[in-house]
């Protein structure tokens, strides 16, 4: 499901040629279906899809807080050079 997502944001922010992908591509009907597929099946959850969950929020929340490490950065490097 975040593959599906991620090609259908990395391809659909194109203007016009991602539009059009995303109109072909439909991420979100393909999510619908592996949900129903996965809902369906006896055996819920399993060690690997906790480690898998655990390395996206682990992974998103190390990019935060990279993002606002390189803007508090810049924002100190630019006072400096403002204020001499």
């Amino acid at each position: 499901m975040s593959l599906n997502l991620l090609i259908n944001g990395v391809v659909g922010a194109v203007p016009v040629a991602g539009d059009l992908f995303s109109v072909w591509f439909q991420s979100n009907m393909r999510n619908a279906a592996l949900l129903r597929a996965a809902a369906t099946r006896p055996e819920r959850e399993t060690r690997p899809d906790w480690f898998y969950v655990g390395g996206i929020v682990g992974g998103t929340a190390l990019v935060m807080l990279l993002a606002i490490a390189i803007v508090v950065w810049l924002v100190a490097k630019l006072w400096t050079m403002i204020a001499v």
